[in-house]
Order: C-alpha cells, then structure tokens, then sequence
C-alpha cells in the first residue's frame, strides 16, 4: 500500500512525500497494458496476439508514467481529504525532488515529494451586528420624475415638423450645393442628407443652426459636419457619392471644395406621447399604471430602486474592505510566486512579483467569502445561475422590457450556458452577490440620506479606487 509522510515546515508551508512500491503499481500497470494487448493490431501478429515484450518496448514507459502519475494524484488528495489540511492552489513537486526515470527492465520504487502551501485557520471576524456601516440613500427629487416622465413621453413620441428656430435633439434635413467662392459652382455636387442635432454634431456648426430655423441657409464645411467623419465618410453620407464618381476623380487633390451652402429644407422633432392609457401600458406594462399620479409614484419606485442598487453596491465595497482589514492573514509567499508562475509559464518574475499584492488580496478575500459561504450555509442552484444569464442578457437592452424581449433574453440566455466557462463565472457572481446579501442583514446597516450630487461622487471615487492603474496612466 502506498505510504504517505506529512512533515510540516512552518504554519505556512508543509512537505508530503509519497513512496508507491512495486507492489503497489505493477498489479495496475500490467492490467493497463493487458488492454493494450487486447487492442492491439500489429503487422505480423494476430489482433490480441502481439507478445507483452513487444508492447512493453513499445508503449511501457508511457503505460508505467500514467499509472503512477494516476496512483500519485489520488494518495495525495486523499490524504489531504481525509486530513482536512487545507491548501492553497495545488501541491508542487518540491525543488529537491529528482527526475523519475521509469526502468521497466527492474520495477522499482519511487519517491515523490511535494510542496504544500497552507490555507490560514481562521474565524470570519466582523460579520455580525456588533459592526456598523453606512448606506447612502437618494430620495429622488420631483424634477428627477419630471425628467424621467418626460424622456419617457418622447421615447415613445413621434417625429413632427416644426417651423420655429431648431433645438437639440431636432432632426434637421438639409440641401447642399457646392460653391465656389461665394457663388454656386457650375456643375458643382448637390445632395440631400439629415442631420440630427446632438452632441456629435460639430460644436459652431451646432450654435449656428440653432438660430435658424425652415428655409434658411447657410455655409457650411462638409467635413466638419460631424465630430469623427472622414472625407470618405462625407463623400458617401453626405453627399451620395458612389464609387464609381469617387474613381473617376481619385487623381484630383479633392473631389470636391469643403464650402457648401446647405438649405434647411425640413426640422422633424419628437412630440411627446399623450399621457393616456396606451402610453401608460407601452411603458410600465399592460394595466400597470392608469394614472399620472401612479406613473409618478411607479418611476420613484424605479429611481429608488436604481440608487439603491448602486447604495448596496458601494457599502459591499466597505463591507469587503472592512473583513479584509478585520481578518489579517499570512500566507506562504515564496510557494504563491511559485504556483502562480507554474500555473502562467509565459508571465515573467517581474510581472508576478508587481501582481502579487493583488493577487494576494483577491485570495485573502476569496478564503474569507467561502468561510462565510459555509458558516451561513449560502446555496446557488441551477435556477439561480439560469436567471443570472436572463439578468445578464437584458441589461444589454438597458434593462428595459419590451414586447417579445423575454423570447431573445431565454434563448440568448440558453445559448450563454452551453459555456462551461460562462456558467462558472455566473455561479461565482451569483455566490458573491447571494454572500454580500447575507451580510447586509447580519450587519448594523445605518441609513444617511445624501443629494444625488453627493452620491454621484461617491460613486465616482469607488469607480477610481478601482482603477488605479488608469488614474496613473491619466496623470
């Protein structure tokens, strides 16, 4: 049977050595290469046929590696098991431990020793009622409503004429001719496009068409239309140009003068929904919502919810921070650096040493979560990580429901978790959310209502805290 020794280092380190005799893995290692016999089929000989001295030759010392590399692997996790010592990443052949050379002319035995690196003995400190933290609450403002109500009247508006000066957000179509000079151009382009006015829209280009409005004209660069258009873009969208016109003048240093006097032919702008009961039922949904009072309480509900949202995501932040400051822990630095430059062989000494630190935290945190995940016995099911796909796949719609969106959100979603990798990183999410939730109610939460300007630049500093490479590359 094979024999397992534990010698610990320090609190941190431990070496185990496993010595498998002949005893142990011939019985195993002839059975294996029996199969292949009986598999076998090799010129000369009969299927099943060919001798053991050939396949040996042939095929033993891969055989041999195999079996002792499967017996190896399981004395070793069951020690660990049955010891409950706990690791950090996997054991690592240790630095002393020789090349095996497997002989199949005499059997021997062989003696592996590995490096472990020890998980701290801890108890979660700080996760109970005795500590307290803070959650920032908005208390949406009636011009927030306003604001809300009114965007939501416009989406689901529709496009008028006007005749009166243009405004943001207007759709403005224009005629343009090409000048020369200050004259039309003989023979010069015209073309139609739309342009709506928006914060793309070219910045003096903007400022001088709202002060016009139908029927007016006025000059303008048709390449600075719009912020981040090309010549070719101007050419295609602006002016109709095919390719075949482009061809004929792609000697010529400019197909076209940059001068155009534009005519305002039309200005289009979105006239709020009626607030009546098709527009309650196209926003909140079906029966809903029957009165604007209702949607005013229905949107505050919504804005609450949303700020609350983003209020439980920032104390998670402090709860985090503060277990982590709570539960010190010391971990087997050398044999980490160690694991973590086995486990990414192109990552050089220099990448893991400036990495360490936060790969040092993320593991302190990861150990904290999952004793917590077990003290308060936290569960996912598949349910949980099927809805987490269907959460995941709406927030790309903005989170907004619409007609026969929850048809795309199920398949888009059953899609997602064919992913072995996807449905990993869901369950993760979710076990972290679920673990945060459980601590929200276990410890003492204080309520501090701030403005939404306050709260936005809380917001702004978490997102900072979080980026600290960009704010270096920033200064």
């Amino acid at each position: 049977m094979p024999k397992v020794e534990h010698e610990n280092i320090d609190n941190l380190n431990a070496v185990l050595t496993v010595t498998l005799e002949k005893s142990d893995y011939e019985p195993k290692f002839k059975t294996e290469l029996n199969k292949y016999r009986k598999q076998a089929n090799m010129k000369g000989f009969r299927k099943g046929k060919t001798p053991a001295s050939v396949l040996k030759k042939m095929y033993g010392k891969g055989v041999l590696a195999d079996v002792i590399n499967e017996m190896l692997q399981k004395e070793l996790y069951d020690y660990l098991t049955d010891n409950d010592i706990k690791i950090l990443g996997q054991p690592l052949p240790s630095a002393d431990q020789e090349p095996q050379d497997f002989d199949l002319k005499t059997f021997q035995d062989y003696v592996f020793k590995f490096d472990l690196g020890l998980a701290p003995d801890f108890e979660v400190q700080g996760a109970d009622e005795h500590t307290t933290f803070e959650k920032m609450v908005v208390e949406p403002s009636e011009e927030m409503i306003d604001e809300d109500l009114q965007a939501a009247r416009k989406r689901n508006g529709e496009r008028k004429a006007v005749e009166d000066t243009i405004q943001e957000n207007d759709m403005v179509k224009l005629e343009v001719a090409e000048l020369d000079g200050d004259a039309l151009k003989a023979d010069g382009i015209t073309s139609e496009f739309s342009l709506l006015i928006g914060n793309n829209t070219n910045e003096e280009l903007k400022q001088t068409l709202e002060e016009k409005k139908q029927g007016d004209k006025l000059k303008i660069d048709i390449l600075n239309v719009e912020n981040g258009r090309d010549e070719d873009y101007a050419r295609r969208y602006y002016l109709n140009l095919d390719e075949d016109e482009e061809d004929e003048n792609e000697d010529a240093e400019k197909a076209f003068n940059n001068e155009f006097e534009a005519t305002i032919v039309e200005v289009t702008r979105i006239a709020p929904a009626e607030m009546d009961q098709e527009f309650f039922d196209q926003t909140f949904g079906e029966g809903e919502v029957t009165s604007e009072a209702e949607a005013r309480d229905k949107i505050r509900e919504q804005i609450k919810g949303f700020y609350n949202s983003q209020a439980e995501a920032l104390m998670s932040r402090d709860i985090q921070e503060k277990l982590l400051e709570l539960n010190p822990m010391a971990f087997p630095e050398a044999f980490l650096k160690r694991w973590m430059q086995a486990n990414n062989e192109e990552v050089d000494e220099e990448t893991i040493e400036a990495e360490y630190d936060n790969f040092e935290k993320n593991l302190q945190w990861s150990l904290i979560r999952n004793k917590l995940v077990e003290q308060f016995e936290i569960e996912v099911n598949n349910d949980d990580i099927v809805e987490a796909a269907r959460r995941r796949i709406r927030q790309y719609f903005g989170g907004q429901s619409m007609p026969g969106m929850e048809q795309i959100v199920d398949s888009t979603a059953q899609r997602i978790l064919q992913d072995q990798k996807q449905v990993e990183q869901l369950y993760e999410e979710v076990l972290t959310d679920r673990t945060f939730e459980v601590l929200i109610e276990k410890v003492n939460v204080e309520e501090k209502s701030v403005s939404l300007e306050e709260f936005e630049e809380a917001v702004k500093a978490a997102q900072a805290a979080n980026t600290p490479a960009a704010a270096e590359e920033e200064e």
